[in-house]
């Protein structure tokens, strides 16, 4: 009589040092970067489990579940971190499953990182209609990614100091921040970056991209204008490098600081890049605002946007726009 036996395969557990990153990896300001040098105790916590837990010397990534619609679960291991740790490191599509909130208190004196990481190429990652949400800092991001062809959508950002930020080997958003000077050896790969059907509720900087081809578009922006927390101008949406296309999103921009200029839409080294359909409102004054600004940008294309700001637009002597 024939037997059948059943093979049993060890589970293997895959630890992860988390990568250091550096000042030029990490766009949104200067004062943004300082904040996310400082290294302090935080809190973090999903919003179904409570906090408290003992943690691990030796961090590591929980492992990635597969969920519905062939997805994987990205999930954040309590027992290893103390602060948000849900990274990608290799290509693939991720979800989210729950909301995540992040509190630093105000007697602290501030708080550093992002609560996403990406380090791969040719990602999706749908937030499933789920919120990343901060308070009590400006120096936490919310979705930080290095690569080509990441497309994030379906969610919400509340309170971060930047809320998407993506780059790739060769550029970084914060050389096309408007008070640098103009970076003539960055390399603009075709990154092909996607931010759409996301949501953002006051954060200081909305999405900051770099790269060649990249597509932001049907988003809902609430931003902050705090000259003061960005160490220079502030400005919602960033974008640097050619070809990208930036349409149908809603801008709402308040608190603008006093005697200082705010950017909705921020256009640098932006060459053949199109804006159309977007839309600005201002809550208070709109004296400082600026709908869209060019900079070392030619052939830009604005069409059918509505600007609720002092100027229009503003182009530095190097930029132009088609007619």
């Amino acid at each position: 009589m024939n037997s059948k036996h059943a093979i049993g395969v060890a589970a293997i557990l895959l630890i992860t040092v988390m990568p250091r990153v550096s000042a030029d990896e990490i766009g949104g300001g200067q004062l943004v970067w300082l904040l996310l040098s400082e290294g302090i105790k935080q809190q973090f916590r999903p919003r179904s489990v409570t906090s408290g837990q003992d943690t691990q010397s030796a961090p590591r990534v929980a492992p990635a579940q597969k969920g519905s619609n062939e997805c994987e679960v990205l999930q954040w291991d309590r027992k290893a971190f103390r602060k948000p740790s849900l990274a990608i490191f290799r290509p693939g599509k991720y979800c989210l499953d729950q909301d995540y909130e992040f509190n630093c208190s105000i007697f602290d004196h501030g708080c550093g990182g992002k609560m996403i990481e990406i380090r791969a190429s040719n990602v999706d990652l749908d937030f499933r209609g789920h919120t990343l949400r901060l308070s009590g800092t400006r120096g936490y991001g919310g979705v930080w990614g290095l690569g080509q062809n990441i497309r994030i959508h379906n969610g919400r950002i509340e309170g971060a100091g930047a809320g998407i930020t993506l780059m790739n080997r060769g550029s970084s958003p914060q050389n096309g921040y408007p008070s640098r000077p103009l970076n003539t050896e960055d390399v603009f790969t075709d990154t092909g970056f996607v931010v759409e059907r996301m949501e953002f509720s006051d954060v200081l900087f909305a999405v900051m991209v770099a790269g060649s081809g990249n597509r932001i578009r049907d988003n809902v922006i609430d931003a902050t204008l705090d000259a003061k927390a960005s160490s220079g101008p502030p400005v919602a949406l960033l974008s640097y490098g050619p070809s990208a296309r930036i349409e149908r999103n809603t801008l709402r921009l308040h608190d603008l600081t006093p005697g200082s200029n705010g950017y909705a839409i921020y256009l640098r080294s932006a060459d053949g890049t199109v804006a159309e359909g977007n839309t600005v409102r201002v809550d208070d004054t709109p004296t400082g605002t600026i709908g869209v600004g060019l900079s070392n940008s030619k052939g830009v294309s604005l069409r059918r946007n509505r600007f609720d700001t002092e100027k229009s637009t503003e182009l530095d002597g190097s930029s132009s726009m088609q007619q």
